[in-house]
């Protein structure tokens, strides 16, 4: 079956409704032992060489303080007082005109990156606080591919069967600069990864549960 635009004939898709949402996890070191650490280690994390990575195992390794680390998964809808952004997908285009004076055009990859600019510093916004603590402390591998980014497209699909979406993983979500006048200002910049799930969600908002498409 064909994609369809949920859109009356002629009615134009409104921009709230192409939707760019940001998941991350925030790591903090454990200075003593959960209480769930013998049945539920596989929830708890090790720094290793820079990277956090996921215990794994049948059996729950010896806890030692400050070595291992709690994760909480967070998700957050981008361009709050953002008037104007766009996707751009910056091709990388080649183009050839045999004898016969036909012209062929090559598409050889896209890099699709999106930015927010202004983009304010707001109270309540996790990835504001986020991001802000990463950039005066020149954490740059807590932006650094450490986003899923989420593009959900709510004029295709429904609430009953899903809105059409991608996950593109392991995204950087760059802050650029940090200051203005009146107001503090972190312009963003979202470099998406191509590395893409396609599925649905289920509400236009940022505690949807996604499904990805069965393989067929």
């Amino acid at each position: 079956m064909s994609k369809q635009l949920n859109l009356d004939k002629g009615k134009r898709a409104e921009r709230k409704t192409l939707i760019t949402v940001a998941e991350w996890t925030e790591y903090s070191l454990l200075a003593s032992e959960p209480a769930d650490w013998a049945t539920n280690f596989t929830d708890y994390y090790e720094k290793i060489a820079g990277v956090y990575t996921q215990l794994t195992g049948t059996s729950a390794p010896t806890f030692a303080t400050n070595k291992y680390y709690s994760g909480e998964e967070n998700r957050e809808v981008l361009g709050t007082r953002v008037e104007d952004s766009s996707i751009e997908l910056n091709p990388e285009i080649e183009t050839m005109t045999d004898i016969l004076g036909i012209t062929y055009t090559d598409v050889n990859k896209t890099e699709p990156q999106q930015t927010l600019d202004p983009s304010n510093v707001i109270g309540g916004s996790k990835i504001s606080a986020y991001l802000y603590d990463a950039l005066i402390h020149n954490r740059i591998t807590d932006y650094n591919q450490a986003f899923n980014v989420y593009v959900i497209s709510g004029f295709m699909g429904d609430a009953t069967n899903g809105y059409e979406t991608v996950r593109h993983d392991g995204c950087s979500i760059i802050p650029t600069s940090v200051g203005g006048s009146a107001w503090v200002q972190m312009p963003l910049e979202i470099h998406f990864s191509n590395n893409i799930t396609s599925g649905t969600v289920n509400k236009l908002a940022d505690d949807f549960q996604f499904t990805p498409d069965v393989a067929v």
